[in-house]
């Protein structure tokens, strides 16, 4: 496997490191660690600005200098990743735009979320928002407290096939650590325009099927050597039981959620169930994405 692992040098990139490498060594991936630099200038100065080939060349040294510094500290960064295989790449552009389109040579991006101030929750940082919003990879994105194992694993499951493709992917990336799996499905609190005894009838056949197929999948996780549990829930919205769920079980060390896409589109638009809970919630989630 090969991981992508942008660094900022800001507060979350040791703990995103200690992320990356404990996954990476449980895979034996590659790992390339990518620091941006933003471009010196901007915008074009307009012609009347009269900029010399002098200035020219002091923006262009200042540039390279910037790049040299973070080769240099993503050097000590490789040192901690010993004895994995690791590259440092010192990108010029917009950060997330970098990312994205460097992204498709990777199984998996790690993202990092940033804390503004001592009390407030932790909030996604605009280059990882983008960069979730638009990719067509899976991306990890490390919130709240850093996972120190893999113990407990929250994987939302709504029976559709973006929903079946996340749970292979969390299940191989996730076998070495062995978690415990609590599959959740969340039933929208919907009324049907229907007289009550029929809709009772076809509310409790249809919940039955979704048991049985739930099951299944259960019974194909121990089999797939994990112990698992399984619920069903009834909330305003997938989004809503989520979090519920996860205030009665404040031990679940990563969320993992399937997102679709429309194959047509160059970027393609993140799910308003995983747009919404990366904004919310305060657990590490692994976000991924299938087109259609």
């Amino acid at each position: 496997m090969k991981f992508l692992a942008p660094v900022d040098f800001t507060e979350i990139t040791n703990p995103l490191i200690r992320v990356v490498k404990l996954f990476a060594q449980a895979h034996n991936a590659k790992v390339h660690l990518l620091h941006t630099v933003s471009p010196v200038l901007y915008l074009p100065y307009p012609e009347s600005f009269g900029m010399s080939t002098v200035d020219l060349e002091l923006l262009a040294e200042l540039q390279e200098r910037k790049k040299e510094e973070a080769k240099e500290r993503l050097k000590g960064l490789v040192e901690f990743l010993k004895p994995l295989e690791v590259e440092i790449l010192v990108e010029i552009g917009e950060p997330a735009e970098v990312v994205l389109e460097k992204e498709e040579a990777y199984d998996l991006v790690f993202m990092g979320s940033h804390k503004k101030g001592l009390v407030e929750r932790i909030l996604v940082g605009s280059t990882t928002e983008k960069v979730v919003k638009y990719s067509k990879k899976p991306v990890f994105v490390l919130k709240g407290k850093e996972p120190e194992g893999i113990k407990k694993v929250l994987i939302g499951y709504d029976l559709s096939e973006h929903a079946k493709k996340a749970l292979e992917f969390a299940v191989n990336l996730l076998k070495p650590f062995s978690p415990h799996i609590v599959l959740l499905h969340v039933e929208e609190t919907i009324e049907l325009p229907l007289v009550e005894g029929i809709r009772d009838v076809l509310s409790e056949k249809y919940r039955e099927e979704k048991l049985k197929h739930i099951e299944k999948i259960k019974d194909w996780l121990r089999e797939s050597g994990f112990t698992a549990s399984a619920y069903i829930l009834e909330d305003r919205s997938p989004a809503d039981g989520i979090r519920n769920f996860l205030k009665e079980d404040p031990d679940i060390d990563i969320v993992v959620l399937g997102s679709r896409g429309l194959s047509g589109l160059k970027r393609v638009l993140l799910g308003s169930t995983s747009s919404e809970l990366l904004r919310s919630l305060e657990v590490s989630l692994i976000i991924h994405r299938s087109l259609e």
